[in-house]
Formats: structure tokens, C-alpha cells, sequence
């Protein structure tokens, strides 16, 4: 029965992750609306010139942040207006009724920023705009401004070419403009990761389903997440892939730099004025550290590169020195991992000669072991066999662990080399060769999955048997197996990294095999 305790264990697992799917389908229900919702507007238009005010809307149907009267002779624009501007890096796309940011189109690839259904970014609350009219600047700078007849005005002043909005805005009534809106279902922000407050030295951060859904334990009293606390730095994941399915990692994002800290309330972040007077900075654009240092250093901390951060930016730089000489992602990325493996060839040699020790002690550990059979589950006699075995390896000068420390030291190395590859943009559709173009996706034919799983089970048929037989056997497939299974939806770029550190390992692991000479032990 020993024999099949993985085989239990595997089960189990599945067994409790199908009831952890039934559980979350079952208590993940949507947020209990706060406020009045938006009415849902129609996918973003180009259009060539300002959308002109159509026949009169009642104030109410505007838009979720209009919650005024309508002062006399107000006519707001029809919710569906929209008005758009190309830059050299975006296509951006406003409501005219509200003046919020409904849709920015990344130029390189296409890439929108917001699904169709989000409620939009900076829309001020009050009646509505009635026009929207551009203006350029000997500067380069393109202003778009919405206005009415009341006096409310919001404008975007957006550069040619360049990542920071500047927003400005003037009410009489003191209206407060709606940043980020808290939607009451899953539609506005759906393929959305996080939305996060940042100070000097931290972030703060919540998913949009860690807050519109109960989380898995609420039946035993756990409770939705909120907005992370308000800040003057804020902002939310964007970009969504195209044909997406599931939105697994998030290259861009949309960040508010405020002159104060926003308010915060159930229908999210607002920037309130100041006599009557709005201003904010916006940036749109990639995830990279050069961008977000211009803009303000503390948003350099949306790049999420995992628990071991520091770790992970120190591979990243060691990785773009790579590439500077290279300059391919996917060749930098081989080398690199060479380097990895050499910087870390002896932890690996130790590891390997342990599993080899160990193997010579193989058979008096079984000496001793079928000694004390007879006591079955005797505790007292079970402590005293660990002693004798432990007096056996000290006397030979051998830790049993040594196998295993040299892999806990590497362990930090290989998760922040999994998030850092997880999560820098620079990756993001960068060829390698042949039927790799884009080390961010997945591979597309499934091939580096299946010659990774090959290597790792190479690797563990060379090593070194040690333990029970029957469970070795089991691990030799299985292992390889669950990790070619979870490795085909990972990115190629960490699949490609991981295979070459196969290689490189059997080949060590040959070349220890191959010069090693048992030693005699002393009993």
C-alpha cells in the first residue's frame, strides 16, 4: 500500500480541486449593485470629426456618474457619441456624454487596452458634455475638450507622441471626476487583472474578482476584497489580448497621478475639486521601467515580478546585458540560461554526488532497517534506528540533506525567473526562430513542452535511484508528465529556458556519473 501513496495523493488532489470549482461556481456571486449602472455603450467608432449633440437626453441616461439635475439649457450628447484621436501611439476613444476615456488601441499591434463594455476612465460627474472639439498646438500637443452649456469643461491634452495625458477640468458645481468606476459585474472589466493604490515604497493591490465574487471560503464567513485604499497614485492592469480566452498576464496599464489623494467610495476612486477646478496626469502605455520612471518612480511597482523581486529585476538586467549582444530575446534567453547553469554548476555537482553517496549507503541502510522490522510501529525503537543511521553518516563524513539544500538554494532563482519571464513586456511578441514568434505565448504546436518533459525525464533516469523502487518508477512519469501538461500553456520563452537548463543538466549529470568513484564505507 506504501507503494501507492503518490497515486493516492494525486487523486486527492484532483478530487479536491473539482470541489473547489464546484464551490466557486456555486458561491461566486455578482456584487449586489451599489449605485445606479451605466447603460451599456456600444463598441468604440472612429470618427473624423466631433460628434455633434443629437436631440435632447434626459440627464438620468447619460451615464452611471451623472447623478444631477440638468441645469437649463443643458443638452447632452447621446451616450453613444464618441469621439476619436490618433496619436503615432494610440487611437484613443472618448463618450462624449461624459468625457470619460472609453477605449485606447495600442498602434504596434492592435492591442486594446479596455473591453468594450468598460465604463471608461476620467468622466465627470454632473449632466453631461453637449460637443467635444480639438485643438493642436504649435507644440504638438492635441487638446480634446468637452463641454456644455452650464460651463463644465474636461479636457485631454495628449501629446503626438508620448505616453502621459495631461487632464484638466472646470465646474461650477464642483462636480468630481469619476478615475476609476467600481462596475457591479463582471462584463466592464472582464480580462482585467488588478486595480492598485501606490505609495513611495509599496503597492496595494485587488483583483476586479477577488471583489466582485465571494471567494472560496465564503461559507465559512470570508469576505469579498474592497478597493485597495485610496492614494494620489492609482491606476489598473490593461491590455487585452486578442481572441482572448483568459487574460493570464497584463502588459499594460492605465495610472492616475493626482495632486491629492482621491476620494473612494462603492462607486470607486474619484479626484475632487479644488474651487472648482480638476487636474491629473494619465498614463497609458507597456509595463517597462523606463516609462514608468519618467512618469514617477513609484509606478515602476505595476511590473509584478513575484515574492523575489529583487532577484527577479537583478536576472532581468543580467538578461538585457545578454540581449544587448545578441539582440534576440529567444538566443539571449539561451545564453543566459547557460550562464545560470554555470553560475550554479557546483550546487548541482554537490546535489548530484549526495544522490550518489547515498546510493553506496543504500545497502546498509537497508541492514539496518530490516534490524528494527521487528518492532513494527515501535516509536522508542523507530527513534533509535534514525540514531544509528545518523551516527553511520557522520561517522563516513556524509549529510544526508545534501542533496537537498543545494536545490532550496535554487529555488528562489527559479521562481523569480518564472514570474520575471512571466511578466516583462519586452518579451511580448518578440520572435525567436521558425514557429516561435512571440516568446510571451504559448507554443503554438506544443513542441518545447514535449522536448522539456523528454529532458526532465531523462534527467531523472540518469539520476542516481535512491528510495523506494516502485514510487521512483511512478515519479519518472509522472513528474514529466504533470510538468509537459503545465508547461504547455506557458509562455515559450520560460519553456525554451527550462529545456536548455535540461540539457546543460543531463549533460552534467552524465559527466558526474562518468567520473565518480564510489567510496568504501566505514561501519
Amino acid at each position: 500500500m506504501k507503494n501507492r501513496n503518490v497515486l493516492y495523493f494525486v487523486i486527492g488532489s484532483m478530487i479536491l480541486l473539482g470541489a473547489q470549482f464546484w464551490l466557486s461556481s456555486r458561491y461566486a456571486k455578482p456584487v449586489p449593485p451599489a449605485q445606479a449602472p451605466a447603460p451599456e455603450a456600444p463598441k468604440a467608432q472612429p470618427a473624423a470629426a466631433p460628434a455633434q449633440a443629437p436631440a435632447a437626453a434626459p440627464a438620468a441616461s447619460v451615464a452611471q456618474v451623472a447623478a444631477a439635475s440638468v441645469p437649463a439649457g443643458v443638452k447632452a450628447a447621446d451616450p453613444a457619441a464618441t469621439y476619436t484621436l490618433a496619436t503615432a501611439d494610440f487611437r484613443l476613444t472618448w463618450q462624449v456624454a461624459t468625457g470619460a476615456l472609453k477605449q485606447a488601441i495600442w498602434l504596434q499591434d492592435g492591442t486594446s487596452f479596455f473591453p468594450d463594455a468598460f465604463p471608461g476612465l476620467g468622466a465627470l460627474q454632473g449632466p453631461g458634455f453637449e460637443t467635444a472639439r480639438e485643438e493642436k498646438a504649435a507644440t504638438g500637443v492635441i487638446t480634446v475638450t468637452f463641454e456644455n452649456a452650464a460651463g463644465d469643461r474636461l479636457s485631454y491634452l495628449v501629446p503626438q507622441k508620448g505616453l502621459e495625458i495631461r487632464v484638466e477640468g472646470l465646474s461650477a458645481r464642483n462636480a468630481a471626476l469619476q478615475l476609476i468606476a467600481n462596475p457591479t459585474s463582471d462584463d466592464p472589466v472582464k480580462h482585467l487583472g488588478r486595480v492598485f493604490t501606490l505609495s513611495e515604497k509599496s503597492i496595494q493591490a485587488v483583483t476586479w474578482t477577488e471583489m466582485l465574487h465571494d471567494p472560496f471560503f465564503s461559507f465559512l464567513g470570508a469576505k469579498r476584497k474592497e478597493l485597495p485604499p485610496s492614494s494620489s497614485r492609482l491606476g489598473l492592469d490593461a491590455g487585452v489580448e486578442k481572441d482572448a480566452k483568459s487574460q493570464r498576464n497584463h502588459y499594460f496599464a492605465a495610472l492616475w497621478k493626482l495632486p491629492r489623494p482621491a476620494g473612494r467610495d462603492a462607486s470607486g476612486y474619484q479626484l475632487l475639486p479644488e474651487n472648482g477646478r480638476l487636474e491629473a496626469s494619465l498614463y497609458l502605455g507597456p509595463k517597462q521601467a523606463e516609462p514608468l520612471l519618467a512618469f514617477e518612480k513609484p509606478f515602476t511597482r505595476v511590473i509584478d515580478y513575484g515574492f523575489f523581486g529583487a532577484v527577479a529585476q537583478l536576472l532581468f538586467w543580467m538578461l538585457r546585458m545578454v540581449y544587448r549582444v545578441v539582440g534576440n530575446w529567444g538566443w539571449a534567453i539561451v545564453l543566459f540560461t547557460v550562464i545560470i547553469r554555470l553560475a550554479t554548476w557546483h550546487l548541482n555537482t554537490k546535489q548530484t554526488i549526495s544522490m550518489l553517496r547515498m546510493k553506496d549507503f543504500e545497502p546498509h541502510q537497508k541492514a539496518i532497517q530490516a534490524k528494527y522490522e521487528k518492532f513494527g510501529g515501535d516509536m522508542t525503537k523507530k527513534a533509535e534506528m534514525q540514531k544509528e543511521l545518523m551516527e553511520l553518516y557522520k561517522k563516513n563524513g556524509h549529510n544526508p540533506m545534501g542533496g537537498c539544500l543545494p536545490m532550496l538554494l535554487q529555488m528562489p532563482i527559479f521562481l523569480a525567473l518564472w514570474s520575471m519571464l512571466n511578466a516583462v513586456f519586452e518579451l511580448r511578441h518578440a520572435p525567436f526562430f521558425g514557429w516561435i514568434v512571440d516568446l510571451s505565448a504559448k507554443d503554438p504546436y506544443f513542441i518545447y513542452p514535449v522536448l522539456m518533459g523528454a529532458s526532465m525525464f531523462a534527467q531523472q533516469y540518469m539520476t542516481p535511484a535512491v528510495g523506494d523502487p516502485a514510487q521512483r518508477k511512478m515519479m519518472l512519469v509522472l513528474m514529466p508528465a504533470m510538468m509537459t501538461f503545465f508547461f504547455a500553456q506557458s509562455p515559450a520563452g520560460l519553456v525554451i529556458y527550462y529545456f536548455v537548463f535540461n540539457l546543460i543538466g543531463i549533460a552534467q549529470t552524465w559527466w558526474i556519473m562518468k567520473s565518480y568513484q564510489p567510496q568504501p564505507i566505514k561501519v
